[in-house]
């Protein structure tokens, strides 16, 4: 049975807290030999499980078993469906509490979360990701307001990034996101406004999140996996 997307974007979030453990008779060797290059077991399950999760959910829109869905990596690393996609595109990250799955059909899509734990101290990384406009205003900020903001810019950035296929190809600091708290806005990459795509947030509590997609015109709504095929009703 096939599912229609409702809406430009879908979004399903897994807690790694709750979930069962993968069934990696899903995964095909190409997944399984990534699975077994985690040191951790913990790093290991995550990955499985979300990885597990993109199939059940694809297989659902596909019409065909999870097993069988033709998922493929393009040169920069970003996933797609090899063959017969019926226009869906999807996205995956996750972090070491949250996973988060975004489809799509028709546009390119990316998503990025992060947890903020209140420990971390990214400093350091400001320059790295930012311009100089962005940074300044990050030093000016308290501690625990400049790690939220930053959290808040770095998951936008990967998420335009992984939602144009770029990977590392693309500087983060050669486009600017919005890094207040919330929002909808369209983000402008390259030097002639070659690439426009629109960027929202999806932070709740501690998890920090955005998706990034062609087209976007709404904040998608999240949904809970479960695991089963009610997860994407």
């Amino acid at each position: 049975m096939t599912f229609d997307l409702t809406g430009e974007v879908a979004v399903w979030r897994i807690d790694f807290r709750t979930s069962a453990p993968p069934d990696w008779s899903l995964l095909d060797a190409r997944e399984r030999a990534v699975a077994d290059a985690f040191i951790h077991a913990e790093d290991r399950d995550r990955y499985g499980h979300s990885h597990c999760a993109v199939r059940r959910l694809l297989a659902c829109f596909l019409d065909m078993e999870p097993g069988a869905v033709p998922v493929a990596v393009a040169p920069f690393g970003k996933p797609f469906i090899a063959g017969a996609s019926r226009g869906l595109t999807f996205n995956l990250s996750h972090s070491k509490r949250t996973a988060l799955v975004a489809i799509a059909r028709g546009s390119a899509v990316g998503v990025d979360v992060e947890d903020d734990d209140g420990l971390m101290d990214y400093d350091e990384m400001i320059d790295a990701v930012f311009g100089e406009t962005d940074s300044e205003h990050l030093r000016r900020e308290s501690p625990s307001r400049r790690r939220q903001s930053f959290l808040r810019g770095w998951t936008r950035k990967e998420a335009v990034v992984k939602a144009l296929g770029l990977g590392f190809q693309l500087d983060p600091k050669q486009f600017r996101v919005p890094l207040e708290d919330a929002g909808l806005w369209e983000v402008v990459v390259g030097e002639n406004d070659n690439a426009q795509i629109g960027l929202s947030d999806l932070s709740e509590g501690e998890v920090i999140a955005a998706i990034a997609a062609e087209g976007l015109r709404h904040r998608p709504r999240v949904r809970p996996y479960e695991g089963g095929l009610d997860a994407i009703l």
